[in-house]
């Protein structure tokens, strides 16, 4: 019978979450290939099937993408959650909801 070793983690063990995000704004899981398996993910949001155009001077969209920047995300999806916020509360009750 042969006595099989599992391989040791090549990964640091972190004491803290600040510690695990500090190493982790250097290293990549790509470095670190035998620690980690891939899975499957199911993205749980509603297909946008359609587009809208919207024209905006430069300065707005310059003021659009740094409110964006500034919560981490792309200025087409700080307007989409604005509209649908504000659609959201113009809704008749007993309409139903637009999906976010």
């Amino acid at each position: 019978m042969t006595h099989r070793t599992e391989r040791q983690s090549q990964l640091p063990k972190f004491a803290t979450e600040q510690e695990a995000a500090a190493f982790w704004d250097d290293h990549s899981p790509l470095d670190y290939p035998d620690d980690f398996q891939p899975i499957d993910v199911e993205v749980a949001r509603p297909l946008i099937k359609r587009g809208l155009t919207v024209k905006l001077d430069h300065d707005t969209i310059e003021q659009l993408t740094t409110i964006a920047k500034q919560q981490g995300i792309g200025p087409s999806t700080l307007v989409r959650m604005w509209i649908l916020k504000q659609l959201e509360a113009h809704r008749s009750p007993g309409a139903p909801s637009s999906g976010q």
